[in-house]
């Protein structure tokens, strides 16, 4: 039987929702509690802490649905690394292609700028 884990708030309960995660991986890998030396459990609210743009600790620039992707992103009207000033470029996870394609949009935009 599951228990909830009371609290309201990330500060309170990340090490309570860590040690339910490390128990359901321990059902898979039988000891692995015990071989644990250390462990720092850093909550959407800490990343964000450490970097306001990650909005709720989202590292991923926001969402990945289909009205978010293309020419809606970021916005419409906004797309292709373009902003309300001239000759002001952005770029990172929340433009195309989006968050984990490492340098994807500075790519894409260095190529357009370039005319290739």
């Amino acid at each position: 039987m599951r228990r909830s884990i009371s609290g309201t708030d990330w500060d309170s309960v990340k090490e309570a929702y860590a040690d339910r995660v490390i128990g359901i991986i321990e059902r898979y890998a039988p000891g692995l509690r015990a071989n644990i030396l250390a462990r720092a459990v850093l909550s959407p609210a800490d990343l964000e802490r450490d970097n306001p743009n990650l909005i709720g600790g989202d590292s991923l620039g926001g969402s990945h649905h289909l009205d978010q992707n293309f020419i809606f992103r970021p916005a419409f009207g906004w797309s292709r690394y373009r902003t309300p000033i001239e000759r002001l470029y952005m770029v990172g996870a929340s433009t195309w292609p989006g968050a984990g394609t490492g340098a994807g949009s500075g790519f894409m935009l260095a190529k357009a700028l370039a005319g290739a």
